[in-house]
């Protein structure tokens, strides 16, 4: 009986202790009763998991059960944020609304006291650094000058001494690999790319797959690719690729899928249209990577668009080529898509500025459900053109423009041919003045 006994309190205090592992206990210092934002960290992309409310003390617990190791972002209402580390331990910390970061107490969990041991420090450090570097940039010869300098130099020494001590706190930890990937670059961009790769896998071999789930990786990209001057950027995204290709495939799809976003955002379409073509094959096959390669390379600018055939929700057939204006704007949007939501009503607005640069609209959408779609159109007096075949992602307009996300917009003229893919609609509304112009 007592035996029983004995292995049923066991089971239970194991059982508790399972329980109990991962649990985020803590308090924001004057933000009572406010909202907090858990999100999975992919470089600079959060994604939220979970939404807490602290209570009248501005204490909150969230559990990490289910959760995959690595650095997970927590945004207040007021935009700022804090990050820690889950790596199976509980966690208890203290912070304050004000400033989330520098203020950061971490009184339970190994792995973020070391994060904090750095990342506290950092913050004014970085700072101060900014600020420094933009003056030594603007301000002429002379004394003040090469005091600046000297504050400058001094600043980035504190800085690293602070992150070299924290990184050696505890080997092995998420935290310290974490941590190594924020060391400053010292390579000489100027030596043989075998010497430069080499730099590269002894200070940053980028092999670690837990990291991913991270800004580890994508800060490393930042800098490295700081270290030269933006004509220059193409051939820096290709050593570090060509460094990454023959090692894990997710951290090199992870930093593949990164850089194909920033050359995006800068609009340099023929370097994602060499950088697709040379590397789209080595990159894993899982998620939309491959279909944003298809996206760079069969429908970048300049290149013939697929013709769509398509039913209207008013029931007009619409053919793409047949289509009498002088431009079409090709929009895919859904309903639940946030950023759809404020580029839609803005598009139908500025319906007058499309006219005028003979810019007709087709804005298919890629909701399954026509009732959602004719209520938003109507809700929002939408003007133009909306369609839809209500198949979702497997559309077949959507499969033959190798749309991954929403809204995405592609400019087409008369003869079928992509003169715009505009990501963003101050992008949108910049293309279309220029045809205005042309």
């Amino acid at each position: 009986m007592k035996k029983n006994i004995f292995i049923s309190l066991f089971f239970m205090l194991l059982a508790h202790c399972l329980m109990s592992q991962g649990v985020l206990n803590g308090k924001v210092a004057g933000y009572s009763f406010g909202r907090l934002y858990v999100c999975e960290q992919f470089g600079d992309d959060s994604k939220v998991v979970a939404t807490l409310t602290t209570d009248a003390n501005g204490v909150f617990m969230f559990n990490f059960a289910g959760k995959e190791v690595g650095l997970y972002r927590i945004h207040a209402d007021n935009k700022d944020y804090f990050d820690v580390i889950y790596n199976g331990e509980d966690i208890r910390l203290e912070t304050n609304i004000r400033n989330m970061k520098s203020s950061m107490k971490v009184l339970e969990s190994v792995e973020n006291q070391q994060l904090y041991a750095y990342v506290a420090p950092a913050e004014l450090s970085e700072y101060k650094i900014g600020i420094l570097r933009e003056l030594v940039k603007i301000y002429p010869e002379g004394k003040f000058l090469s005091s600046a300098e000297k504050e400058l130099e001094k600043e980035k020494t504190i800085n690293s001494t602070c992150l070299s001590k924290a990184i050696k706190m505890k080997s092995g930890t998420f935290a310290s690999r974490y941590l190594s990937y924020f060391k400053e670059i010292n390579m000489n961009i100027s030596e043989p790319v075998d010497k430069k790769t080499a730099y590269i896998n002894r200070n940053f071999p980028m092999d670690d797959p837990d990291l991913i789930n991270s800004n580890a990786y994508h800060h490393f990209v930042v800098s490295y690719l700081k270290k030269y001057e933006p004509s220059e950027y193409l051939n820096a995204a290709r050593e570090i690729l060509d460094y990454l290709k023959t090692g894990n495939q997710e951290v090199f799809s992870c930093v593949f899928d990164y850089m194909l976003t920033g050359f995006e955002m800068m609009e340099r379409y023929d370097d994602l249209y060499e950088l697709s073509t040379a590397y789209g094959n080595s990159c894993s096959s899982e998620g939309n990577l491959k279909t944003r390669v298809k996206s760079y390379t069969d429908l970048r600018v300049g290149a013939k668009a697929p013709d769509i055939e398509i039913e209207t929700i008013e029931g007009e057939d619409v053919v793409l080529s047949q289509m009498k204006s002088k431009y079409t704007l090709v929009i895919f949007w859904a309903t639940w898509c946030e950023n759809c939501k404020e580029e839609i009503p803005r598009i139908n607005e500025a319906i007058s500025l499309f006219k005028r640069a003979g810019v007709d609209i087709l804005a298919i959408s890629i909701d399954e459900d026509e009732t959602e779609i004719k209520k938003y159109v109507k809700d929002n007096n939408i003007s133009f053109k909306v369609a839809s075949d209500l198949l979702g992602w497997e559309g077949r307009a959507v499969l033959d423009y190798a749309v991954y996300a929403t809204p995405s917009m592609f400019i087409v003229d008369r003869d079928m041919n992509i003169v715009a893919k505009p990501i963003t609609g101050e992008q949108l509304f910049s293309a279309v003045e220029n045809l205005i112009k042309f």
